[in-house]
């Protein structure tokens, strides 16, 4: 198969096969459209499904097996400018490293990043090496922060957590953060979304989501951890929050 796959592959990426593959592709969309118009739409949103996962997959090739979103929409920023140096971070699902490390070298915070993927964290040590940064595998509804943390990150997280107000409690408990920075996705994004539930088809924008927000949703899970939003962006289909405990009523 894979000498097959040597042979075959630059015949097909090659301009002329480029075209007439472009061609029959188009086609192949007319004609799927063409088709009962609710089965036409399941069929085509689950072709733009598979399309996307793939483009996903480039854009972490693109910059080297970190996302290119990091760079296009620079949402670090949102985070960085909320650290102040010196200040302790813990930083919940840090992933590859790429936010710790910057709220590392460019708040001049000391920063703990904790996952549980150990390849996501083995490339983190390898690419994102840093004084400020710890990096330490370990699953937030387990692990016991060792100290009290000014700030707690939560970076694209909550929505693949299940117990979300129990891991909310608990960080509020154990790490005792002044402020907590979040990032999580927007539910109605587009008028598809509504589309796909009338089809039955996934509506989430990722497939491990178990949630995704409104503005309403976001601040009831906060407060049942005993903070409130000080501070509320949404861009880029996603909510942006900074949240405090909330003063004793």
């Amino acid at each position: 198969m894979r000498r097959l796959l040597r042979i075959v592959d630059p015949l097909v990426r090659s301009a002329p096969a480029d075209r007439a593959l472009g061609a029959v592709f188009r086609l192949w969309v007319s004609a799927l459209s063409r088709a009962e118009p609710r089965a036409a739409a399941r069929r085509l949103l689950e072709l733009q499904d598979q399309l996307a996962a793939r483009v996903d997959l480039l854009a972490v090739d693109l910059d080297g097996g970190v996302h290119a979103k990091h760079r296009l929409i620079g949402y670090h920023d949102f985070f960085v400018s909320r650290v102040r140096p010196g200040e302790r971070v813990l930083d919940v699902g840090c992933g590859k490293g790429e936010l710790a490390y910057d709220l590392a070298e460019r708040a001049g915070a000391a920063v703990t990043g904790i996952d549980r993927n150990p390849e996501a964290l083995r490339f983190a040590r390898s690419r994102f090496r840093s004084e400020r940064l710890e990096l330490v595998e370990a699953d937030a509804l387990e692990w016991t922060p060792p100290a009290p943390f000014d700030v707690v990150v939560l970076s694209n997280v909550l929505e693949h957590v299940a117990a979300r107000p129990e891991l909310l409690r608990r960080l509020v408990e154990l790490a005792r953060p002044a402020r907590l920075l979040l990032r999580v996705p927007v539910l109605e994004r587009d008028w598809t979304i509504g589309l796909r539930r009338e089809l039955a088809l996934p509506f989430y924008s990722d497939p491990t989501h178990e949630t995704e927000y409104s503005r309403e949703q976001l601040a009831a899970e906060l407060a049942s951890a005993g903070l409130r939003i000080a501070e509320l962006d949404e861009r880029w289909g996603e909510l942006w929050a900074v949240a405090e405990p909330a003063p004793a009523p």
